[in-house]
């Protein structure tokens, strides 16, 4: 078995044994930390090319009513941001740590593959602010970190080809990307269009569907974006709130946008599995996208730039299986444009998200 896939049959295991061994979960959900582990890979897909691989860990806070003092004057005046007081919308923070992988189709070849994606590496750290109801959403993240030798991704890819044996090992290296520093800030705002009875919420067994449109853009030498986007959810037991977009931690925003009333209490039937789906489809323009934009390379090449910029078009479908306090992700990225200029590489892939709130 390939190194994804053992990993998705361990994680699998260690949420089942661990679920079982959950019988009375806190009430109040409200004062309930999360820690998310999130894995990103196209060999799920039969490649191992572009974006290869990522991963990220992440730790939300609280479900609170108001921001801290210590930034309340600042971050509630950021459009969409404010809170409501006692008793209003959910205001919560999220730090992180995450790297991205990313190389040519061949990672046999040795010799620099102008006309394919770059061999590039991306590690960095990100906070991220968020407000929201079950009727709108606003968020905020700010990110620093580093593409080039900085982000230690030839060592992280070379110890798993290599020494762990999953994969060919990546001769090509020395063609990555120079050192660059990264600064990032990043913002979104979805408003539901739809929502049903709050019946319908949270039940299991019970089906329930909403509909939200949103905006989203980036500013900074990793990426400049600007763009909309629709999200539709739909299951059994589908939490108040919205979608969480697992996107890499440069290109979008941490979230836990689930909701509950000010009591924080929820039902019991909450204790039981969930299940449910949803789709997002999203449309950008990229002014900037640090990896495709190409440049000097380690051992003294250019890189040339890749055209047009992946991402442009996406559509992200997602599977979401949740019992307090368990839960598991799995999101299919898909991309329109697959061209990476006149690249074979394969753009599409999965990421896989395990939590814990505690």
């Amino acid at each position: 078995m390939r190194l994804a896939e053992r990993l998705s049959l361990v994680a699998v295991l260690c949420l089942t044994f661990a679920t079982a061994a959950a019988k009375d979960p806190p009430k109040d959900f409200r004062r309930l930390y999360l820690f998310r582990f999130e894995f990103d890979n196209d060999t799920y897909l039969q490649s191992d090319d572009a974006f290869s691989a990522g991963w990220s860990f992440q730790l939300h806070s609280r479900l609170d009513d108001r921001w801290n003092r210590a930034y309340a004057g600042w971050i509630g005046k950021v459009p969409g941001l404010g809170d409501d007081g006692e008793g209003g919308r959910i205001v919560r923070w999220a730090a992180g740590v995450g790297q991205i992988i990313i190389t040519p189709e061949d990672v046999s070849i040795a010799t620099p593959q102008p006309e394919d994606a770059p061999w590039a590496g991306i590690l960095g750290l990100a906070l991220s602010w968020t407000a929201y109801d079950n009727k709108k959403m606003g968020a905020l993240q700010l990110y620093a970190g580093c593409m080039g030798p900085c982000s230690g991704a030839e060592q992280v890819q070379k110890f798993v080809h290599e020494d762990l044996g999953f994969g060919e090992p990546p001769k090509g290296w020395d063609n990555q990307l120079v050192n660059q520093a990264l600064l990032n800030v990043n913002y979104e705002y979805r408003y539901k269009v739809y929502a049903p009875a709050a019946d319908r919420y949270f039940t299991p067994g019970r089906f329930g569907q909403d509909f939200s449109v949103g905006a989203l853009g980036a500013a900074g030498n990793a990426l400049t974006s600007i763009g909309g986007e629709f999200e539709y959810r739909f299951g059994w037991g589908l939490p108040m709130g919205f979608t969480k977009t697992p996107d890499p931690l440069p290109w979008g925003i941490m979230l836990d946008p689930v909701y509950v009333v000010a009591t924080g209490d929820l039902p019991s039937e909450a204790k039981r599995w969930r299940a449910y789906f949803t789709f997002m489809g999203r449309v950008s323009y990229i002014g900037h996208l640090a990896p495709a934009d190409g440049g000097e390379t380690q051992n003294g090449n250019q890189q040339p730039k890749l055209r047009p910029y992946p991402g442009r078009y996406q559509l992200l479908a997602g599977f979401h299986l949740a019992r307090i306090p368990f839960a598991l992700h799995a999101t299919y990225y898909h991309y329109f444009s697959q061209d990476l200029s006149d690249t074979d590489a394969q753009s599409d892939w999965i990421n896989l998200s395990f939590e814990y709130r505690f």
